[in-house]
């Protein structure tokens, strides 16, 4: 329960830097669907469902949903490890339908999307991770372009990495959650036509996924940025000025520019 806690209390911290407009949605994967009755307050969904329509609710609602591969639909089943693809979703005939040319371009497209382990695990919790109603493996973070660049800012600020993302196109959820999951790195997706659709993702989101063991280096390197004037709103400073008198003086010292403006200014 400390773990918890401490887990909500950093993503409180991280939720306020960011000024974030949906919670924060924590995940943890099951072993055993049983423990579902272990956590309190746990709704679980009465029909099919996408695996993103229940991620809106968890960051707009509030609500913690417990689901395995049963009340989900097929293709988000697939993904996060319940359930393997139907044979017409392997041999790309779901995906020539609509995103795909040929029936071989949707093979290829299938074969690219990263998933979980099928049958790693029985059932997933979702949920605020402010709540504290479990410690999530990572923590997916809904946030407009700008927020995002901070958290990769802050995440590189120390151990710097040059980190890489990827895009399937549809089912992007498997860019964030399953890529976020199999690499242990944070994880960026660009949602879907599917989650703009059926998750009411909004055009200027973008997703994050976090894994929990970086989720404290996360908060301390924000506060860190704040410190030195890189925080969230950022403020314009103009396509049409002079752009050295809205840099720090010590940058233009260190760019060895500061002679070459004084001589301009004779």
């Amino acid at each position: 329960m400390k773990e918890q806690q401490a887990s909500s209390a950093i993503v409180k911290d991280i939720e306020s830097h960011l000024r974030l407009k949906t919670f924060p949605v924590g995940f943890k994967f099951l072993t055993s669907k049983g423990d579902l009755g272990k956590v309190e307050k746990v709704r679980r969904p009465k029909k099919y469902s996408t695996a993103c329509q229940l991620i809106t609710m968890a960051r707009t609602f509030g609500w913690t949903f417990g689901t395995t591969g049963a009340e989900l639909m097929p293709i988000c089943s697939n993904v996060l490890g319940f359930l393997d693809a139907p044979p017409k979703l392997k041999d790309g005939t779901l995906r020539n339908v609509a995103w795909c040319r040929t029936k071989e371009d949707a093979k290829k497209f299938e074969d690219a999307i990263p998933r979980i382990p099928l049958g790693k695990f029985e059932a997933v919790l979702m949920g605020p991770a402010t709540t504290g109603l479990f410690e999530p493996d990572f923590v997916l973070f809904y946030a407009n372009p700008a927020q995002i660049i901070l958290m990769i800012n802050a995440l590189q600020f120390e151990d710097y990495e040059r980190f890489v993302f990827y895009c399937v196109g549809e089912s992007s959820c498997s860019d964030s959650i399953a890529q976020c999951y199999l690499s242990g790195k944070p994880a960026v997706g660009i949602p879907c036509f599917g989650e703009r659709r059926f998750g009411s993702a909004q055009d200027d989101e973008m997703v994050m996924a976090v894994p929990g063991p970086m989720l404290e280096k996360l908060r301390r390197n924000l506060v860190e940025l704040s410190k030195r004037g890189v925080r969230y709103p950022i403020t314009f400073y103009g396509p049409q000025m002079d752009p050295c008198s809205g840099i720090p003086p010590v940058y233009l010292e260190y760019l060895e520019m500061t002679d070459q403006l004084t001589s301009t200014k004779k």
